[in-house]
Parts: structure tokens; sequence; C-alpha cells
């Protein structure tokens, strides 16, 4: 039961994280290097963005608590949150080709924070870690989220090529009703404790 609820949470984590989506995005920022290089800039900037989504796993918990935010309302956000995540997900528009490509390799920003790590993400880790008593469910979570997100990061060029555009945001569609039915149980869930408060 344990390990099904950290599977679920990291599931969460991951649609959240929207990796496949972002792969268009990631490539064209790393397209003037070789196949290699961007394999390897890209595997480094999801590292980046784990080091990031456990920073506000420790230290956005404790905020949440410094200013005394109450569970239902926790839950309440982060669902909603999550299903607005969710519709961007479901009704994504292919990218423009026409990208602004810095001209210096990425570093940290923009792949690893905010395409990986960007808002919703890090409001969600947030929001998560301050309903879960176990701060080791949310890490281990999180690294399990991770595990898939270096390996479709460090696969992108490969799943582009597979895929094409078009088989991307498909999935990404897929995974966004999937994150909709996720954000309807945690927003069920504030309104119970909400009508638990009364």
């Amino acid at each position: 039961m344990v390990f099904s609820s950290i599977f679920a949470l990291a599931l969460k984590f991951f649609l959240v994280t929207n990796p496949i989506g972002n792969c268009p995005a990631m490539l064209a920022l790393v397209k003037d290097y070789d196949f290699a290089s961007q394999r390897k800039i890209l595997a480094r900037e999801a590292f980046f963005a784990l080091l990031i989504a456990l920073f506000f796993q420790f230290f956005g918990e404790a905020f949440l608590s410094l200013i005394n935010i109450k569970d239902y309302a926790v839950s309440l956000c982060g669902g909603i949150l999550l299903f607005l995540v969710a519709l961007s997900m479901i009704f994504s528009k292919p990218e423009s080709d026409t990208v602004n490509v810095p001209k210096q390799e990425p570093y940290i920003v923009p792949i690893a924070t905010p395409i990986l790590s960007g808002p919703g993400l890090m409001s969600i880790i947030m929001l998560n870690a301050r309903l879960e008593p176990n701060n080791l469910k949310v890490t281990g979570a999180i690294l399990i989220a991770w595990i898939g997100v270096i390996a479709v990061v460090a696969s992108a060029p490969y799943l582009l090529k597979f895929f094409g555009k078009r088989g991307l945001i498909a999935l990404e569609q897929l995974m966004g009703m999937i994150l909709a039915l996720m954000s309807m149980s945690m927003i069920v869930t504030g309104i119970s404790l909400f009508v638990q408060t009364l």
C-alpha cells in the first residue's frame, strides 16, 4: 500500500514535469550540438532540475508551515493547480520551429528551470510535502519520478525521431487526461478535509 502511494505520487510529479511534451523545446535549445553532446547536456539539466525539486520539497514545506496554511487549503489549491496544468497539456499546440536559441550552452536556465522544474512542479511538491507527514515518501517519489524524467530527457532525440511532433503531442494530451483525474482526487480530498472542520 505504501509503495503504491509512492508510485502514484511519483507519477503525479512525472506528469507535471511533462518531459515528453517538452522534448521539442529542449531539443531546439541544443540543436547546434552533436548527438552525444545533446544527450549529455539534457541529462545534466535533468539532474539540476532534480536538485531544484528537492530544494523546494524541504524548504517550501517549511515556508507553508511558517505561514500556517491549512491542509484543506493546500489540497484544494494543489488540485486546482494540477487541473490547470492538465488543461494546458490536453489543449497544447505545436510549438513554432523558430525558437530563440541562446548562443551559449544552456546551463540550468532555461532547461532545468523553468522547462523541467517550473512553477507548477515547485508548487505541487511544496503542497504535497505539506500534506504528507513522511518526508521520505515525498523524496522517494521525486527520485522515482526523476528516473523516468532522466530516461525521457536523455532519449529525447530518439523520441522526437520515432514519434514526431504530432506523436509527442498526442502522448502529452494522454498524460494530461491522467493528470486531470488525479487533480480531481486532490480537490475531493480538500473538500472532505474542509467539511470536517465545520
